[in-house]
């Protein structure tokens, strides 16, 4: 008996949890079973996937989907975009772990029980069913708590009596439905709690002996003196690595380059984008627009014209904004004209505009507007400063600032639009910069200002405390219906095309098309971005050309699957040059063998290499000090065979050359400092359980990634969705 059916039996009314207490639960509507019906599907048991033989239902997703979408909109109530596709992700690996945690659970005994459940519920609430229930001085109403929570009736007679009855019975009916959303949610809770325990606690064994070395490794130090003949020196042409000597290699450790079963297309893309009419049908709206504006002189004129233009073609009016809030190539307009006033066309990059000023109402902060020319510091800054005193001449003489900025200005950024900054605030550039600019006054040039990038010659065209109201309307190419029926049409054509066995690249140069080749990838990888893409190049034959398939910001992909690899080995060609690089390493290691026992039998009688120019003062000599065993060495990069074999070394020894990652090496340790056996001991236990905490924290997810890593997955998420 589930603990909800138990706690029924308190209470005569079937109960559930308002959705004010537990905000992370929200109304569950039925899924749109439209794509289910056509298919010849039964919504109540169509698979969504299969997870180590357990299914994951469509019903049972889309509905979670649905919850998650009402409690997006709830938490947004300004309307912003909600990113469903990202919603579906994150779901899909929330039910996709949740259905591999229980078969953990399940195989190594770990069950949630009902009293587990029911004691949470009653005696232990968490805070966000206990936050509803706790008055302002912090005191939690344990009595109204339960009362609810056994008896929801009362919530009847607890809202308002202008509440409709039927609201208020959805909202008890809502109430149940939250509850039973609870007892999943603890359960899931607990259920990951108690494997993660067992996990990290069979995985956090540490034995004396590891914690003492692992403290020793840690805290011991040395200083060395050091011959070191760097890989790096010997040239790649000195040696040569033959083709059999690479097929040897890769026979003898190709079991440690496992490949699964890949697959390779070739595509294309039809860009669905405005056509030639689709742009002349909005340049005629323009021009008409702009033609009947010029008609009119009276802004009341205008401004009716506008009207009727606005309902017509979509306009939007925005908030009050501050003139640095404006868009940088609309402010010079809209901060100018009176209210009422209308102008356009304006061009800018994201379209034609026509804005009507809705209103100007007084704000609290003051902005500036600016251009600024900067002549960064460089390897001279007095040279800097001569040549931003010379252009700040030019400019005070009266040449075209705009103009200088393009030609002298090194911030390009800026440079592009005359070094026009825009309106800015206080605290939005650099302090030298922005004191400037509001000391100055409009149509004022200043200059040099120094700042942490250079110099600043700066002109200061206005400055405004005032906040803006606009319309605006957009004219921008859109793709039209035909048009969008066109481009799909030709993809279609594009397909029979092939399908007729005309060479692939052959109706790509018919349609003007550029060819592209994917690498090889495999089921996991979206190809083009695209999981579906990749579904259904696994669910053709070599050969197959798919059904056009439109991929949003991209355009409408054909693809022909043209190569595959079955599961096995990476191909000795895809690793060739990774072979190669290892075989001459290997060849160059060999190389300065020979050299660096050369120079040990020189140096080995001096008794210390602080001696060693008495033989070669060319030979490369470096003392690095307070080495860690941690496979670092500073200049030089990684060498774990060398931090290791140096606390193995007797203190002032020149030892014989030894090979590392990175070169050879003759060494003299003349200093090494390691903890004594007291301090090991003193320090043990804290050790242990420093080592016990770091590896519980990571045990559970490095399990767990292996979980999931190793599971048997059959998605069928292809079958429904073009997008996930």
């Amino acid at each position: 008996m589930g603990t909800f059916e138990r706690i029924r039996k308190i209470s005569p009314i079937a109960i559930g949890i308002f959705v004010v207490i537990f905000v992370g639960f929200m109304v569950a509507t039925d899924a749109d079973i439209g794509g289910i019906l056509q298919q010849g599907m039964d919504y109540k048991t169509a698979e969504l996937a299969k997870i180590n033989g357990d299914k994951l239902l469509y019903r049972e997703y889309e509905e979670k989907i649905r919850e998650q979408l009402e409690l997006q909109r709830k938490q947004n109530p300004e309307g912003n975009p909600i990113d469903e596709l990202q919603i579906r992700k994150s779901t899909w690996t929330e039910m996709f772990e949740e259905i591999l945690l229980k078969q953990q659970a399940k195989e190594i005994g770990i069950k949630v029980t009902d009293e587990e459940i029911l004691d949470v519920l009653l005696d232990d609430p968490p805070s966000y069913l206990r936050q509803p229930f706790t008055d302002s001085a912090g005191n939690f109403q344990r009595q109204t708590y339960l009362e609810i929570i056994t008896n929801p009736d009362v919530i009847l007679n607890r809202l308002p009596a202008e509440v409709p009855q039927e609201e208020k019975q959805r909202i008890v009916q809502q109430f149940k439905k939250d509850l039973l959303n609870i007892e999943n949610y603890l359960r899931k809770e607990k259920l990951q709690n108690g494997v993660k325990t067992l996990v990290s606690i069979a995985s956090s064994f540490v034995s004396p002996s590891y914690a003492k070395e692992k403290y020793i490794v840690d805290n011991a130090t040395a200083d060395v003196r050091v011959i070191f003949f760097d890989i790096k020196n010997v040239p790649d042409e000195k040696v040569k690595v033959s083709d059999e000597e690479i097929k040897k290699y890769y026979d003898e450790n190709k079991r440690f380059f496992p490949e699964k079963h890949k697959r390779k297309i070739k595509y294309v893309i039809f860009k669905i984008q405005p056509s030639f009419q689709d742009t002349q049908n909005v340049l005629k709206s323009i021009n008409r627009f702009a033609k009947e504006l010029e008609e009119l002189t009276d802004i009341e004129g205008r401004s009716k014209l506008f009207e009727r233009k606005f309902s017509e073609h979509n306009g939007e009016i925005s908030e009050y904004k501050l003139a640095k809030d404006l868009p940088l190539q609309l402010a010079p307009y809209i901060t100018t004209i009176p209210i009422g006033q209308v102008v356009g066309p304006i061009q800018t990059n994201e379209g034609t505009y026509f804005i009507r000023l809705e209103d100007v109402r007084k704000g609290e902060n003051t902005v500036v507007r600016a251009s600024h020319i900067l002549i960064e510091f460089g390897n001279n800054k007095d040279s800097a400063l001569t040549s931003a005193k010379s252009i700040l001449k030019k400019a005070k003489a009266g040449e075209d600032f705009a103009n200088l900025a393009k030609i002298y200005s090194q911030d390009r950024g800026s440079a592009m639009n005359g070094g026009d900054l825009g309106y800015f605030g206080k605290g939005m550039m650099v302090k030298p910069f922005e004191d400037a600019c509001f000391a100055a006054k409009p149509g004022e040039i200043v200059g040099p200002v120094e700042s942490q990038f250079g110099y600043h010659i700066i002109k200061v065209w206005d400055k405004k405390s005032e906040e803006y109201k606009y319309s605006f309307i957009k004219f921008l190419p859109q793709v039209s219906r035909q048009t969008e029926k066109a481009i799909h049409r030709d993809a279609k054509l594009f397909r029979e095309k092939v399908l007729d066995e005309v060479p692939f690249d052959t109706v790509a140069k018919q349609y003007n098309l550029t060819v592209r080749t994917t690498d090889f990838f495999d089921i996991s990888r979206p190809t083009l971005g695209s999981n579906y893409l990749t579904a259904m190049v696994f669910e053709s034959k070599v050969g197959d050309v798919l059904e056009p398939i439109e991929l949003t910001d991209q355009g409408i992909v054909v693809a022909q699957v043209v190569d595959e690899r079955k599961a096995g080995y990476q191909p000795l060609e895809d690793l060739r040059e990774r072979i190669t690089f290892t075989l001459q390493k290997r060849k160059k290691l060999d190389i300065l063998s020979s050299k660096a026992e050369e120079t040990y039998n020189k140096l080995k009688n001096l008794g210390t290499l602080a001696n060693f120019r008495e033989i070669d003062s060319t030979l490369p000599y470096y003392e690095w000090l307070d080495l860690k065993n941690n496979g670092f060495i500073a200049g030089i990069g990684q060498d774990w065979v060398f931090t290791t074999k140096i606390f193995m070394l007797p203190l002032n020894t020149i030892s014989t050359p030894f090979r590392g990652e990175r070169g050879y090496y003759i060494v003299e340790v003349f200093r090494k400092s390691v903890p004594s056996d007291n301090l090991i001991k003193e320090e043990l236990k804290k050790n242990i359980q420093q080592i016990t905490s770091n590896w519980r924290q990571s045990a559970y997810f490095i399990w767990f990634n292996k979980i999931k890593e190793n599971a048997e997955v059959k998605d069928y998420r292809f079958k429904f969705y073009r997008e996930y």
